[in-house]
């Protein structure tokens, strides 16, 4: 497969870069131009911001699926840490693939997205619900949701994938879709990095076009 990864640099997309080029995928990193990253073996990397719809066409040639692995940036961890990347960052970028990636011939795209954004917020607890709308977090998951209706109105044969918390760490094996985001669910950036390569690498399209991923729930909320 020859696949092109937006947002490299980050921590899922740095996982999910590494194993696809391990798995003998043909990898490229479109990475904008003050990431630190360091391309693994066997991967190309292309220095661009993914906003410029000549250098995202370009990095598009030839591929035969997307791995978007992009999210609003923040300061910090905190709800109302400053924004460091465009409110509106997944809206636009989700624009940009819905109009290029057929001139181009790709079809299929995986992106993350998060849990509780659009309709799985029903399927959060209370905190969680709290958590999803509060300061610039809310700014992101309106956002994201924002990228899903643009990939839902398109063509494509798409994927959002909606990690509940997430940790890091090296890879278990046992991230899961499931139906509840609790105060205690989380699953590693590792394990959704390698889950989103299996479901870029089926060869059938996709039946369901979101999942909430995790690895366990405790029912201690």
């Amino acid at each position: 497969m020859k696949l092109l990864v937006l947002g490299a640099s980050g921590a899922t997309g740095g996982w999910l870069t590494r194993m696809a080029a391990q798995a003998g995928h043909e990898v490229m990193a479109l990475v904008r131009p003050g990431a630190t990253f360091v391309p693994p073996p066997n991967v190309r990397e292309v220095r661009g911001e993914v906003l410029d719809a000549a250098t995202l066409a370009a990095a598009l040639d030839g591929q035969n699926a997307i791995a978007c692995c992009l999210g609003i940036r923040r300061t910090g961890k905190a709800p109302w840490s400053a924004l460091l990347s465009p409110p509106d960052l997944m809206t636009r970028v989700a624009s940009l693939l819905v109009s290029a990636m057929p001139r181009a011939g790709v079809r299929r795209v995986v992106a993350i997205s998060a849990g509780g954004v659009a309709e799985s917020i029903t399927q959060c607890t209370g905190v969680i619900r709290w958590l999803a709308g509060a300061g610039n977090v809310g700014v992101a998951y309106r956002d994201l949701a924002d990228m899903e209706r643009q990939l839902s109105a398109s063509r494509l044969d798409w994927l959002a994938v909606r990690p509940v918390t997430l940790m890091n760490g090296g890879p278990t094996g046992l991230a899961r879709k499931v139906d509840r985001y609790g105060l205690f669910s989380i699953v590693r950036r590792s394990d959704v990095a390698a889950w989103m390569l299996g479901a870029l690498s089926r060869p059938t399209p996709y039946v369901e076009q979101t999942v909430l991923l995790g690895t366990f729930i405790r029912n201690r909320e």
